[in-house]
């Protein structure tokens, strides 16, 4: 009869709803990387390393020097992961001072990060005054797995206007599971949803 199949209707909605509901539970949190952290010189390149805690557990350590930097992960005092380093896109570069961590039920399972390439004034001159190019690095962290921490992917923030959405999609899509031995996907104008990505790739 039309009210029992509304009922199975309206229970069947219920459900979807309360999956819907439950995968709401990620979310982020943020971490600065300011005076709370320890940094020291060191002797030779890459000149200064920092080390951060981070949040559930977890810390992170960057190198950095005239070039660029490049960051690794902990958790726990364990082994820290390989540094993992920014897709070239400038002669200089550096992190932003926020790391966003992405939390399912509170534990931190990916990190997203801004690296902005410098370039010497006289190449900006050359490429006609454009922002500095950025990149959002998606991080998978796995304490229990081969690599602790590994990039999955790079979001070019400079191509995307909604490059905060992919990377987050990206995280919480790709990051559980990830192969560390893949390398990173790069979003960009040609590439510029995660959903595009995976329909393409399987």
């Amino acid at each position: 009869s039309g009210m029992t199949r509304r009922i199975m209707i309206a229970a069947a909605l219920a459900v979807s709803l309360a999956g819907g509901a439950a995968a709401q539970s990620i979310d982020s949190t943020y971490t600065r990387i300011d005076e709370t952290c320890t940094e020291r010189q060191l002797p030779d390149e890459p000149g200064v390393e920092i080390r951060c805690a981070g949040h559930d557990g977890w810390s992170f350590q960057i190198a950095a020097g005239e070039h660029g930097a490049a960051i690794a992960y902990a958790h726990a005092g364990g082994a820290m992961s390989d540094f993992i380093a920014p897709p070239m896109r400038g002669l200089f570069g550096g992190f932003n001072d926020v790391v966003e961590w992405r939390l399912r039920d509170g534990a931190a399972f990916a990190t997203i990060h801004r690296y902005i390439h410098y370039n010497p004034p006289e190449m900006l001159e050359v490429s006609g005054g454009l922002e500095e190019p950025n990149t959002l690095i998606v991080t998978t962290l796995d304490p229990h797995g081969p690599e602790t921490a590994c990039a999955i992917a790079h979001v070019d923030a400079s191509a995307l206007r909604n490059a905060n959405l992919v990377a987050r999609e990206a995280a919480d899509r790709l990051a559980p599971g990830w192969d560390c031995g893949h390398p990173p996907v790069l979003f960009d104008d040609t590439n510029p949803d995660v959903g595009t990505w995976l329909a393409r790739s399987h």
